[in-house]
């Protein structure tokens, strides 16, 4: 062998030795590119997931407060109705009152009644104010529910186009 044989079998083997290390880097790259989508498939998923659950119990929550605000609008009907029968039984009282006129402790215990009685009738009448007002705060937060309802769409649609721009870029260039 001369030497210009040698220095060109050298040349060819350093070839095929850096041809042997680019497809080692190359399986090695889409072992990379693999490993990269499943971490970013398996984020997204998990996003999604808690966008889901947490949908899910803010739903229930305002389920449970709508129960809760019918619970208390049948309490507020009992009360009233409540309300109305004292009034019938104060008229009773005050008949009973008129009747014992000639006894002072019955008389002051009529009035202390009937007194009592109006305090009652107020107080019902405050408690149907808050009622009408927890009633409006109820149809604010269903308003607030739909926003998120579609803020977490928005999310989700994000997710994905990041989920595919992620995956553009992992693409190893050849």
């Amino acid at each position: 062998m001369t030497g210009s044989a040698k220095s060109l079998e050298k040349v060819v083997r350093r070839l095929e030795q850096v041809e042997d290390d680019i497809r080692q880097n190359q399986l090695e790259d889409a072992a990379h590119v693999r490993r990269t989508n499943r971490f970013t498939q398996t984020m997204v998923a998990a996003l999604a997931a808690v966008a889901l659950l947490n949908l899910y119990f803010v739903g229930e929550l305002a389920h449970e407060i709508g129960v809760l605000v019918r619970n208390m609008d049948r309490s507020v009907v009992h009360l009233e109705e409540m309300g109305a029968r004292m009034s019938g039984m104060q008229l009773h009282f005050e008949r009973i009152g008129d009747n014992a006129g000639r006894l002072p402790v019955v008389v002051d215990q009529m009035v202390s009644i009937s007194a009592g009685m109006q305090d009652i009738e107020r107080d019902l009448g405050g408690v149907r104010g808050r009622m009408q007002h927890m009633s409006d705060h109820v149809a604010e937060m269903d308003g607030d529910v739909e926003h998120m309802t579609h803020s977490f769409r928005e999310v989700n649609g994000k997710l994905v186009h990041i989920r595919h721009n992620v995956g553009q870029m992992s693409r190893v260039v050849p």
